[in-house]
């Protein structure tokens, strides 16, 4: 509830300088709400929700090239996503989210931070997207119903060694028996380590695609992996 204050009120705060990026997602327009002064965002970070200073730095301000290979991957296969019960994981602004809630998915949006989840729930409504409950939890310390996600998707989250592991549990806590996770991921050294440390948690592994993403005056290689339960 502390975290959940905080967050509040820093929208409040904010609102009066927030700014709306325009983009398109694999031939999807979408209209984000954010932070418009970064600066403050950043100077605004602190340890009130007692989580470990990396999860509080404010990656989720932006969209990032992962995102671009994710949003392809989830609007070539919107007939697999309908009805179906889909969770994203480290959502940020939501993008793939409110995406997939396009195509007809049901999702829940999970984000360990408050302020980020602000800004997605009011870019949903700018987009008159529904179907999306946006949860603020630490997948260390979940508490969804387990096992019953089909589809559960991330972009850009292995980029702490020490996240694989309790997002190894996570990911085998909430898949269903027969679902499938789709991680796309920018190539780092930090992040082969973190692959090899999920890997090892008894996933198997198959890469959908890899290229060079040009995006937002980024460019980076980025590839898509399944990974599914033996």
């Amino acid at each position: 509830m502390v975290q959940q204050k905080h967050g509040l009120e820093q929208a409040r705060d904010m609102d009066s300088t927030h700014e709306t990026l325009d983009l398109k997602l694999a031939g999807h327009s979408l209209t984000l709400k954010r932070a418009g002064d970064l600066e403050s965002l950043w100077s605004q970070m602190d340890d009130e929700s007692g989580a470990p200073d990396q999860d509080r730095i404010p990656y989720w301000s932006e969209v990032w090239p992962a995102s671009v290979l994710l949003a392809e991957h989830l609007a070539g296969h919107g007939h697999l996503l309908r009805d179906r019960l889909c969770l994203e994981a480290g959502c940020g602004l939501g993008a793939t989210s409110m995406l997939a809630a396009r195509l007809g998915a049901r999702v829940v949006a999970l984000d360990i931070e408050w302020l980020a989840l602000c800004f997605a729930g009011q870019s949903a409504s700018l987009n008159r997207v529904r179907g999306i409950q946006w949860v603020n939890m630490d997948w260390r310390c979940s508490g969804l119903k387990k096992n019953v996600f089909d589809f559960i998707w991330a972009g850009d989250v292995l980029y702490e060694t020490g996240f694989a592991d309790p997002f190894s549990g996570f990911l085998r806590e909430c898949l269903s028996p027969q679902g499938k996770v789709w991680i796309a991921d920018q190539t780092r050294n930090i992040s082969e380590q973190a692959w090899s440390v999920l890997l090892g948690r008894g996933f198997k592994a198959m890469e959908i695609t890899g290229r060079t993403v040009h995006w937002s005056g980024q460019k980076a290689e980025v590839r898509l992996m399944e990974l599914t339960l033996p």
